[in-house]
């Protein structure tokens, strides 16, 4: 995130290319800081007895999403705003990175390490775009795709999809529909 805004602060005159890729580093790296955090909050058993959850957790994500996406579209129109929008979204998506992790179960914590693997690849990439090296961006996109390549035999092998995990609990936290009961009669056997 602090490599993009600088590069962006230190461009006098920014492309779209510039402009983009500084803005996907920040975005990327925000959702991948926190969530790297609270995922180790979670692995290492910290706070144990507390939850930490965001107010209003479960309806956060795509308010933040599509402020993003609005930020994106002004950078690339108006890069003399680039400094604010940036900030903003260093800002909002380190919230959203913190929002989906936290409410991550522990099971599940193993497929949201390799998104956030691939993900530092993705902005490893952007930089490169922004920084114009291209072993940067040629080693953010390996990085990356090999980390998606690592989710999708993951959640085959764990017979989830990608949405159920990163997004199954705020089914959650947004209902709050009675738990189902169980119903019916059962008969025991023996081997004898």
């Amino acid at each position: 995130m602090t490599t993009s805004i600088a590069s962006f602060m230190d461009t006098s005159h920014a492309t779209m290319l510039h402009s983009v890729a500084s803005f996907l580093g920040v975005f990327i790296g925000g959702v991948t800081m926190t969530g790297s955090l609270a995922a180790y909050r979670k692995l290492a058993n910290l706070y144990k007895n507390k939850k930490m959850n965001l107010p209003y957790a479960a309806y956060l994500n795509k308010p933040i999403a599509l402020a993003n996406a609005a930020g994106l579209a002004l950078i690339c129109t108006k890069p003399s705003l680039g400094v604010p929008l940036l900030s903003m979204s260093a800002l909002t998506s380190s919230v959203m990175g913190w929002n989906i992790t936290n409410n991550i179960g522990s099971a599940d914590m193993p497929v949201a390490i390799t998104v956030f693997n691939s993900y530092s690849g993705w902005a490893l990439c952007a930089e490169g775009f922004m920084l114009n090296n291209p072993l940067l961006t040629v080693v953010g996109s390996l990085i990356g795709s090999s980390g998606a390549i690592l989710t999708y035999i993951m959640c085959k092998a764990m017979n989830r999809s990608l949405d159920n995990v990163i997004f199954g609990s705020y089914a959650d936290l947004a209902s709050a529909a009675k738990p189902m009961e169980i119903t019916g009669t059962h008969t025991e056997t023996n081997v004898e």
